[in-house]
């Protein structure tokens, strides 16, 4: 037990010591003269390394490049009583040509404490001088069976290379082309990629395309050399303003493996340059341009294209084909009429953004009650669409259109039957049943009696028909399940516009044409906000302010 006790004591105490030294940093290059086809070995060595102890930052390097690494050992020993501990970062060097080589003061940093090693040098010569292996009958005991993990003769050369490649070069003002971003190689693998500095297009609208989870690669020749072509990223751009246009530069830091199972490897920082593109203006505009640029066109039409007298149709201007969709405004004329009611367009967008750019179809609907009926025309309007080929506007006429409006029924006249005046009826005889005390036949009251009951009656139906017909004049249409809150607030807009040709002939319309102008503006905002709200309790609000100024009319 005393034995036992003093070895768990000198274990202690150097165990102490070994925590009591101060780390060191070794740096060592071997060999020291190679050649340009020979690969060189850098070991990094930290002494009693901190717990927090960082990966060591290499300094520059001249004339060399790192093509392994690093690959990190620990090491642990006593010795004479005394501990020590060692942590080690290899690397594995290729120079790039004869002559001088060097790297630079490697530091290794820990919490608040760094260490500092000189640089190193070597001399790199043509060719290689990296001693052969004998061969012939080999003992499996002779030599050091980890001596092959690394290779002293340099593997053929990895090469990558970013690239940012542009559709186009020349564009005009809203001409949308894409640009790409690729990674070239010829390393056997990649197993990492860091953005130093991800792609910008200012001056631009851009539109980011998605990007597959898992990116694999096309085999492409460059210069005579074959590379695996990763697509890193892609986007289509819109140039926004006229003149020269920079796209600034991108930076990556790329993992590269290329020594098989057994390379660690490494990561490497590639860039490409600025892009620069010429932008050029436009001519002045005709009238009726609303953005449109590319291989566009437009088309209208009007449903239904017979309606009845108060009811409404749907006007539709459509825009197609291939070009700058997206920032396309409404169009900036409409066939109209002298005596129609209109309201703000609604938009229906099928828009895809791809790799071969932007195409697909914008339509802007606007709804149209007419005043008056009979064949109502529309007159056709001129809409221009900027092609960039040509380098000249195109203009389109869309319309005439035509609306049937059926005529309102004929208001009914009543009838009113003229009572000879000075005519006096026959007098009936006087009888034993006449009311002595009123001088009134019992007969007389008899009739007098069923009229009476008649007229009630005919009063009480009169009564209740109004009341139904009103309820009917002031009855909104049901809602369906699957309406959201602008179609139904459009509905209901309808519905004012509909009683509202009729409240407004009335004593009482021009006293309410107030209230009905607030509700109009009410309905609109919800039909035309943002599609970013929820108007459900809003459109209910207006639902109950519709129903009150039906029934007050």
């Amino acid at each position: 037990m005393v034995l036992v006790g003093l070895v768990i004591g000198v274990l202690a105490f150097a165990a102490f010591q070994a925590m009591a030294a101060e780390p060191g940093l070794e740096v060592h290059l071997q060999p020291r003269r190679f050649g340009v086809d020979d690969l060189a070995q850098l070991t990094v060595r930290v002494t009693e390394p901190p717990a927090d102890l960082q990966v060591p930052k290499l300094g520059e390097l001249q004339n060399l490049e790192v093509v392994g690494g690093p690959s990190t050992g620990s090491e642990f020993s006593f010795v004479n009583g005394v501990a020590s501990r060692s942590q080690t970062f290899t690397y594995v060097l290729r120079a790039l040509e004869p002559g001088p080589a060097s790297v630079g003061a490697v530091t290794a940093r820990a919490g608040a404490v760094e260490l500092r090693a000189n640089a190193v040098n070597a001399e790199v010569v043509e060719g290689s001088i990296a001693p052969s292996q004998r061969r012939g009958r080999r003992s499996p005991f002779s030599s050091d069976p980890f001596s092959e993990l690394i290779p002293r003769r340099a593997p053929p050369r990895v090469e990558v290379v970013l690239r940012h490649d542009l559709s186009a070069r020349e564009v005009a003002v809203g001409q949308p082309f894409v640009a790409t971003v690729y990674l070239d190689s010829n390393a056997g693998s990649l197993y990492d990629f860091d953005w130093r500095s991800a792609p910008s297009y200012p001056g631009f609208w851009a539109q980011r395309l998605d990007n597959p989870a898992e990116v694999m690669p096309e085999t492409v020749e460059v210069d005579g050399t074959r590379f695996h072509r990763y697509r890193v990223l892609r986007s289509v751009l819109v140039p926004l303003k006229a003149g020269p246009l920079e796209i600034p530069a991108v930076e990556a830091a790329i993992g590269v493996r290329s020594f098989g199972f057994f390379d660690s490897g490494q990561l490497i920082e590639r860039s490409t340059p600025a892009r620069r593109v010429e932008v050029a203006a436009r001519p002045p505009a005709p009238p009726g341009f609303s953005g449109a640029v590319g291989d566009l066109r437009y088309s209208t039409k009007i449903e239904p294209a017979e309606i009845e007298y108060g009811q409404s149709a749907v006007m539709t201007i459509t825009l197609e084909g291939r070009g700058n969709l997206p920032l396309v405004e409404a169009p900036a004329a409409w066939p109209s009429c002298s005596d129609c009611d209109t309201y703000p367009p609604e938009e229906n967008s099928r828009v895809t953004v791809d790799s071969s750019g932007i195409h697909g179809s914008r339509s802007w609907q606007v709804t149209v009650v007419p005043q008056g009926w009979g064949v109502i025309e529309f007159g056709a309007v001129d809409l221009a669409v900027f092609n960039p080929v040509s380098g000249r506007f195109i203009t389109q006429s869309v319309g005439p259109l035509t609306l049937t409006v059926g005529a309102p029924p004929p208001t009914p006249t009543p009838i009113v039957t003229p009572t000879p005046s000075g005519e006096e009826g026959p007098r009936r005889p006087s009888s034993e049943g006449e009311n002595a005390a009123a001088g009134v036949p019992s007969w007389v009251w008899i009739i007098s009696a069923l009229a009476l009951a008649l007229a009630l009656g005919v009063t009480a139906g009169a009564g209740a028909t109004w009341v139904l017909s009103r309820k009917a004049r002031t009855a909104l249409p049901p809602r369906r399940a699957d309406q959201s809150p602008a179609d139904r607030a459009r509905e209901l807009q309808l519905t004012l516009e509909r009683w509202w040709l009729d409240a407004r002939t009335t004593g009482k319309g021009e006293a309410l044409k107030e209230q009905m102008q607030d509700l109009r503006r009410d309905l609109e905002t919800v039909r035309f906000a943002p599609g970013r709200a929820d108007h459900s309790h809003t459109v209910e609000d207006l639902e109950a302010r519709l129903k009150r100024l039906m029934r007050r009319a």
